[in-house]
């Protein structure tokens, strides 16, 4: 199948994004699984067939307005042939394609043409799927298939047709050709990652030394499968392989960020902290500095109370490379996570999500995907009251 002229053409990009079995194949636009009735008053599915007209591999104005079907012959919901579609039923082969119906739906338009292919196709799919859908309510051409993106045109394995249904592709574009790296793969970097796989990003590089165990599956996002778990494989690696069936681009570094490869960091646009120790945090920060990335990192603190309650926090710093002193204060540089009731491996996945969903909100807000009046380099959630308290880059300050 080529996927090129469809998600180059919006006429073609609108029919796939609605559903539309779509393939390209010998000059012709090949509609799949098109319902339609048999003399038999029955119902079946069959495949509409146009003629192709492009342009710098771009679909074009339909140069006629005629079609073929592939099937059976569609009728009525009576079982009457569509007489006043079909021109003939002699079965044909036009460049290499075996076509059965030859159907001739002229539009009433000044000079006989559709104005686009997204006109024609769901123009010609109505006459025919109607009877059946008179048969069988509910009956559609919309089958939502999966669609595999073209290698070296896309990060993705399969297509986003999400995004262009939605109008967004043009916000979406922020994301292309950003260099992304994740430190640490528990609990909240996996949620992290999860989110980051989901957007056309250049490339990911992951980093962590740690195997996956039992606990670690408790806090991340999906169901690691027991084989896995009894492999206890490296993070960045069973991470990678997971979302490696979606993005493309995932590299896995299955090591733990040291003095002495810290600085391969500096590469990147930016770089996801994910770690509850202050050591590989001064680290990187020294290691980044007087580069172009921006470090977002997370930290969360728990504590026990004297109900038996837990109490946390979330909390999500920014260090632009401006590197703002006010920023790098927000960071636990002396050790002070290290004793927080989080470490203990606590199972509070509910929390290492928000975490990671504060995270992904600041790197998306930077981005100008998510319009924002105001940049925050501070960003903390308490469970106790469920507030949000934020400081901005002009250090004003603010709760919600």
């Amino acid at each position: 199948m080529s996927s090129s002229p469809i998600g180059r053409s919006p006429d073609l990009l609108r029919l796939r994004n609605e559903g539309f079995n779509l393939e390209v194949r010998a000059g012709y636009l090949l509609v799949h699984e098109v319902p339609y009735a048999t003399a038999q008053s029955t119902v079946a599915r069959g495949t509409l067939a146009f003629q192709l007209d492009l342009t710098a591999d771009i679909a074009v104005k339909p140069q006629n307005h005629t079609a073929y079907f592939i099937g059976a012959c569609p009728c009525d919901a009576q079982g009457q042939a569509l007489n006043a579609i079909i021109n003939n039923s002699q079965s044909t082969t036009v460049n290499g394609i075996t076509v059965n119906h030859y159907l001739s739906a002229k539009p009433r338009t000044p000079d006989g043409l559709y104005p686009d292919y997204y006109t024609k196709v769901t123009q010609y799919v109505a006459q025919i799927a109607g009877p059946a859908q008179a048969l069988r309510p509910g009956m559609d051409a919309k089958g939502f298939r999966v669609v595999e993106a073209t290698v070296g045109e896309s990060v993705f394995a399969y297509e986003d047709t999400a995004s262009t249904r939605a109008g967004i592709a043009l916000a979406t574009d922020r994301f292309k050709n950003q260099r992304i790296a994740i430190v640490g793969l528990g609990g909240t970097g996996a949620y992290v990652l999860d989110q980051v796989a989901k957007t056309p990003v250049s490339n990911i590089h992951l980093w962590d030394g740690d195997a996956q165990h039992q606990h670690n599956a408790f806090r991340s996002p999906g169901a690691m499968p027991v084989d896995a778990l009894r492999a206890t494989p490296n993070k960045a690696n069973y991470w990678a392989s997971v979302y490696g069936a979606m993005h493309r681009h995932i590299v896995p570094h299955a090591v733990m960020i040291t003095a002495e490869n810290a600085q391969a960091l500096r590469e990147f646009d930016h770089v996801f902290l994910c770690v509850d120790r202050a050591e590989p945090r001064r680290l990187i920060l020294e290691a980044l500095a007087g580069s172009s990335a921006t470090l977002i990192d997370v930290g969360i603190g728990m504590r026990m109370n004297s109900a038996n309650a837990l109490v946390g926090q979330c909390r999500v710093s920014v260090v632009d490379p401006q590197r703002s002193a006010v920023a790098i204060a927000t960071l636990p540089m002396a050790g002070a996570d290290d004793d927080n009731l989080y470490t203990t491996n606590i199972q509070v996945a509910d929390l290492n999500m928000i975490n990671a969903g504060l995270a992904i909100h600041a790197w998306k807000t930077r981005l100008g995907f998510y319009a924002s009046m105001t940049q925050s380099h501070l960003t903390v959630f308490a469970t106790s009251n469920s507030t949000m308290a934020t400081a901005t880059d002009e250090g004003n300050a603010c709760a919600a």
